[in-house]
């Protein structure tokens, strides 16, 4: 099997958890003192969650960001659990700082690329899957050669969904994972 066809299979094996319909005119930014890029503003989310006790779990896991194009865009991973990676956070008005009714859906990393997809592309819709370190042991075992040389971390979830996340940005599979996918030269 070819790396995007693994990929592939990697993404159609975890579990969807948030659906991201489309983005309102309506702008927010993290109730944050410091004025730093990740703080926005932002475009507030119209979103589904698909499967909230996923969502809420606590455990090593990887997940990843797919276009309705069926492109894989992003790859991470998390120690405690995805909602530690794309939570719902305090947001402010960004012009009077004053506190808006809601949290709002947020990535940091992705946040900016979903943005720029979506000016370019109304209505385009984003899925974010996951898949615990367990089941991914699982679904390499399945799956053989090349990952399945990872399995010599099947104990180790938090190794072995930081050596898959590795693997994917190393073999240029996403394009949102720009620290992790930059060929840089070194002297």
């Amino acid at each position: 099997m070819k790396p995007h066809e693994i990929a592939n299979q990697l993404y159609d094996a975890a579990t969807p958890i948030i659906r991201i319909n489309s983005l309102t005119s309506r702008k927010w930014r993290r109730n944050d003192q410091k004025q730093y890029p990740r703080t926005g503003p932002w475009h507030a989310a119209n979103y589904d969650v698909l499967d909230r006790d996923a969502w809420l779990r606590k455990h090593a896991c990887i997940y990843f960001v797919g276009g309705d194009d069926g492109l894989m865009r992003y790859t991470g991973i998390s120690r405690n659990g995805i909602k530690d990676r794309w939570r719902e956070a305090p947001a402010v008005d960004p012009e009077t700082g004053k506190k808006l009714p809601k949290n709002e859906l947020h990535h940091s990393q992705c946040w900016p690329h979903i943005e720029r997809e979506y000016q370019n592309k109304p209505g385009c819709v984003f899925e974010v899957r996951t898949m615990a370190g367990a089941k991914l042991a699982s679904v390499l075992k399945q799956l053989g050669p090349p990952l399945s040389g990872l399995l010599v971390l099947d104990n180790d979830h938090e190794g072995l969904v930081s050596a898959v996340e590795r693997w994917i940005c190393n073999n240029q599979l996403v394009t949102w994972n720009s620290a992790m996918t930059k060929i840089r030269n070194i002297t």
